[in-house]
């Protein structure tokens, strides 16, 4: 066997490092952003959030209500119990960068819950507090006769208290503060939201990106279009999951047309180098060189659909085109249909009939149970077409949901003169497999793996969708989609072998022939084509299943079971003879969110329960979960409990361990080890946990260390533990694990084995207080039924042990709730991407004064001042130039006047210079006509003056303003001595 090289090797890599890079989420300006490239998939995430990619990130808890509007919830230092303020002091949040932090208050609806306590009643006149936010928004609260507590809601831009200011320091008459987190709503401006091609032109030359969302339902369409002269290259989404460069081969990224909004950002990285990146996929480079010899680079978005303009260019002036502002243009506007989302809207039509995501109904499902003694599958003969090549080319779809973490979804095989081969789609855990093989002399495979943070056993419809053509084989399930590869990490141990006596081709669905089975129920002659396949490897898929396509048609699953019943039943009207039903089990009442609808037995007949251990708490009923009575933490210290050891025996059952969970939080001072608990069978330590001296929790599976992470004491936050037993596919005994998680990290441990858990132990050190102690908020077990053996004891089922509240009445002193910690369950919430761990909450610091004083301007005082100051500046303006027009003006126009003058044709105009001197040297017929003083002195406060000169008789005049004509003279002065040579015209004047 040998992986096939069915791609060239570049573009291979290149698909490769797009797939292993699909899981890392990039640090979004909001939730709401993160909501715009498809990154809250289950209605909540934990999320990356920051001003910028390279900017410091926070992570924080997003989660989307009911009528789709995205929420930001932004945790506080002040939910960590009533603080007295005693002096000043400023308050830290879950998002460090506050700069980014005051951008998402003011450009969102945001609330904080803040109450206020006066535990000793203050002195007449004193206790008031005044709380400031972080837009320095003021609240002054003061104490009012016979009200101890205030509650208020803090909103908009008062929203977020950031410091906390006395009015008195070290009275104990002050009172405590508690607030909430900061809820942020996010509403996003109709400037920003088109319909339409909109046009935007960027420098070719500089390096530069370009952001925006759209959604629509419609493939084989132009997204983008990047143009320099007459070079342009064009960007189109093709088959649903796929986008083309213009002639380039396609790449899968995801479900772009199913009317949910992706992101795109367009670069500029390099000179004539330009990158496209949709949602969290890889950028990758466009294959047509956009030159920078003109100045500018136009994209046009030409998407139908819908068009969200959130690059910060567009955002942060609500998305208005401001006065000589022409960067982007709407060229058109256009008004589209109801966007088709759901049942009935046609995906893949090239190679599925009618095949549409619908995960709101349950109609024409078959429900699958695991039996001890009976098989369960649909099963279609003649499923594939095949190429020339002798390879089939599947188009197979199945829409299933199941409460089991491991299960099989295809199996198929084929044969035929050219070549034989197999394929199997199924998941386990968080990752769901795809493998592919041909066989001619060398078995030759392909594959890929889609991995999904919240697991497959959700009891959520699911569509997997597997199908090939002329550019590969590809795997969808829901949005997500990868390209099976020469590459994978999935062992074929896991996978079914070829049937060697079968021939033509045939497809299960749900489970596969092998040999767990009674005798007697199905046809000699079908045994004998499985036979290879005696152990059962992938699982049965616990669940239900429906929408089948095989060949790319929709399949009438009730025909095709009769047909499956006809070709391998003894019996056809054996009605018992596949543990299958028509139809899908649901709970009444329904489960609420976060629990899956389960069967409280492994009978085929079992009534349906809510498994209320996947929200960790207990089942009281079939139907519903209970809140614990007594949330008192149980401290760990000889100073709260009675003894240094406690021993829980735990009943016995048939049941398998399936669930083990702790809440916790750890000592602010960790002088020694602690053994705090261990889980014991009659012969053997199953599992051990141990806090070190560095707070490093261990964990020990039958006495050895299998794990270990590392704690931050300085977090107040109370911590979960927890070990989920995952469903083993195969046979082999290092297949059967445990998956530990420690808040948002996750590994995998050993399987106790089938030892049975008889008691549970918890040990007490000797510590002085809540703060050094370790305290217990919650232990509990989860009990599965076991599907192999003891299959109808009465105590093989699903049921739950609260050891939390048997170990309460040990405990003699309640501990100070304050000092116990704060519960966060978004620090347990499964990461979405490795590391991807809720953010602490923050600490109380000493008053630190804000750096930033413009957003001073955006309160309510300071708005009032500045429009005082503003008006009243232009009020000095306009009086400035009223005065100038009515005295200034006035007064220069009487004093100067106009210059016009009478103009002859004749002579001509020049400056002249007027000297005083002696011209002797100049003969009588040079001598020139002067001026003295008096003759001047009615020019003196003239602002200007011009001369004639007539060449004629060459006499020079000077010519006053036209209001003063009675004042022009023309005087001849006898010659006198020579004097320094001028440049002022010399003339003579005839006496007659």
């Amino acid at each position: 066997m040998r992986w096939r090289n069915a791609f060239p090797p570049l573009i291979a890599f290149a698909l490769l490092v797009c797939l292993a890079c699909g899981d890392v989420v990039e640090p979004r300006w909001s939730c709401y952003h993160h909501q715009l490239a498809g990154g809250i998939v289950d209605a909540s995430a934990v999320l990356p959030v920051g001003a910028n990619a390279n900017a410091i990130a926070s992570n924080v808890h997003c989660r989307v209500d009911d009528d789709g509007t995205v929420i930001t919830e932004i945790h506080s230092a002040l939910e960590n119990g009533a603080y007295q303020v005693m002096s000043k002091k400023s308050v830290n949040f879950q998002i460090v960068d506050l700069y980014h932090l005051r951008d998402i208050v003011r450009r969102s609806h945001c609330s904080q819950k803040v109450e206020v306590t006066w535990k000793n009643r203050p002195e007449l006149g004193k206790g008031a507090i005044t709380l400031v936010s972080l837009l320095n928004e003021s609240q002054r609260v003061e104490y009012q006769e016979f009200e101890d507590r205030r509650n208020f809601v803090l909103v908009e831009l008062a929203a977020g208290v950031r410091h906390l200011i006395p009015d008195d320091d070290d009275y104990d008459g002050n009172p405590t503060v508690t607030a909430s987190m900061i809820t942020c709503k996010h509403l996003p401006s109709p400037q920003c939201r088109v319909r339409g091609r909109v046009d935007v032109e960027l420098e070719a030359n500089l390096e530069w990106s370009y952001t925006f969302a759209f959604r629509t339902d419609t493939t084989n369409q132009t997204l983008v279009t990047l143009r320099s002269g007459e070079i342009a290259t064009t960007v189109r989404l093709e088959n649903d999951y796929f986008i083309r460069a213009d002639n380039a081969p396609p790449i899968p990224i995801g479900h772009l047309s199913n009317a949910q909004w992706h992101t795109v950002v367009v670069k500029h990285s390099e000179p004539d180098r330009h990158l496209i990146k949709i949602d969290n996929s890889e950028a990758f480079e466009l294959p047509r060189t956009i030159p920078d010899d003109d100045s500018s680079v136009t994209l046009t978005i030409g998407v139908s659909g819908e068009i969200q303009l959130i690059d910060p260019s567009d955002a942060d002036d609500d998305c208005l085109v401001t006065f000589g502002q022409n960067r982007r243009k709407l060229q058109e506007t256009v008004s589209t249909h109801p966007l088709c989302s759901g049942c009935g809207c046609s995906m893949l039509t090239e190679q599925f009939d009618g095949l549409s995501r619908c995960a709101t109904n349950d109609d024409g499902a078959y429900s699958f149970r695991r039996d001890v003694d009976r098989l369960a599958f649909l099963y279609s003969d003649n499923a594939f077409d095949v190429d020339t090549n002798g390879a089939v080319i599947p188009a197979l779809s199945a829409t299933f949901k199941s409460d089991s973490d491991a299960g099989l979804v295809f199996f198929g095989f084929w044969e035929n003169a050219a070549a034989k081969g197999r394929l199997q789609v199924f998941y386990q855990s968080d990752t769901l497999n795809a493998v592919y093989c041909t066989q001619r002399d060398d078995e030759e495979c392909v594959g890929c793996t889609i991995r999904r943070a919240s697991g497959f056993a959700t009891d959520r419809w699911i569509q997997t969708t597997l199908w090939g053509g002329g550019d590969g084989m590809h795997l969808a399930v829901d949005e997500a989609v990868c390209r099976l590869t020469p590459t994978t990490n999935t062992s074929l141990a896991e996978v079914y072998a070829i049937p060697q006596t079968a021939h033509g081709s045939g497809l299960f669905i749900g489970g596969t022939y092998h040999e767990k089975k009674r005798r007697g129920l199905y046809r000699s002659d079908v045994e004998h084509n499985f036979f290879e396949n005696t152990r059962e490897k992938a699982p049965v898929l616990r669940g239900c299943v429906k929408d089948v396509f095989v060949r790319g048609i929709k399949q009438d699953l009730n025909v095709m079971f009769a047909r499956q019943k006809k070709l391998m039943l003894t019996d056809v009207d054996d009605a018992d003879a596949f543990a299958i039903q028509p139809f899908c089990p649901i709970c009444q009442p329904s489960c609420e969110a976060g629990t899956r609808c389960r069967a409280y037995t492994a009978r085929l007949t079992s009534p349906m329960v809510c498994d209320c251990s996947d929200a960790l708490r207990y089942n009281t009923s079939v139907a519903f979960c209970e809140r614990k009575r007594d949330a008192t933490p149980l401290v760990l210290s000889t100073a709260f409990v009675r003894d240094t050891q406690l021993v829980l025996d735990t009943p016995n059952t048939k049941a398998l361990l399936g669930k083990v969970w702790m809440k916790f939080t750890v000592p602010k001072r960790v002088t020694r080890p602690h053994v705090v608990a261990e889980f014991n069978s009659h012969r053997d330590k199953l599992f051990t946990l141990t806090l070190d001296a560095k707070a490093i929790l261990h964990v020990h599976v039958h006495g050895h260390e299998t794990s270990s992470h590392q704690l931050d004491v300085a977090d107040n936050r109370v911590h979960l533990m927890r070990l989920t037993r995952r469903t083993p596919i195969g046979t082999r005994h290092n297949a059967r694990k445990y998956d530990l998680q420690i808040d948002g990290w996750r590994t995998v441990v050993s399987d106790v084995g089938r030892m049975a858990l008889n008691n549970v132990s918890v040990s007490a050190i000797d510590t002085p207080d809540e703060s050094s102690s370790f305290i217990i908020h919650d232990f509990g077990l989860s009990y599965e039924y076991d599907e192999h053996f003891a299959v109808n004891h009465p105590t093989n089922v699903i049921h739950q042990i609260d050891l939390h509240s048997q170990l309460l009445p040990y405990q003699f002193r309640d501990p100070d709730l304050t000092r116990t910690g704060i519960l966060d369950d978004s620090l347990w919430a499964t990461p979405v991407s490795a590391g991807v761990v809720a953010s602490p909450h923050g600490e109380i610091v000493d008053y630190t004064t804000d750096v930033i004083e413009p957003e001073q301007l955006l309160s309510s005082r300071w708005l009032i001042y500045s429009m005082f100051l503003s008006i009243l500046l232009c009020l000095l303006i306009l009086v400035f130039i009223i005065c100038y027009c009515c005295v200034i003006r006035r007064r220069s126009l009487r004093h100067s006047g106009s210059q016009r003058t009478i103009m002859r044709d004749s002579p001509d105009y020049g400056p002249v210079k007027l000297r005083n001197g002696d011209l002797g040297d100049l003969s009588d017929e040079d001598a020139s006509i002067g001026t003295d003083d008096t003759d001047l002195q009615a020019y003196r406060d003239i602002p200007s003056h011009r001369v004639k000169i007539y060449r004629e008789s060459m006499v020079s005049i000077l010519v006053p303003s036209i209001d003063q004509p009675a004042e022009a003279a023309i005087v001849k002065r006898p010659s006198i001595g020579s004097q320094k040579h001028s440049d002022a015209p010399l003339v003579a004047v005839n006496d007659d």
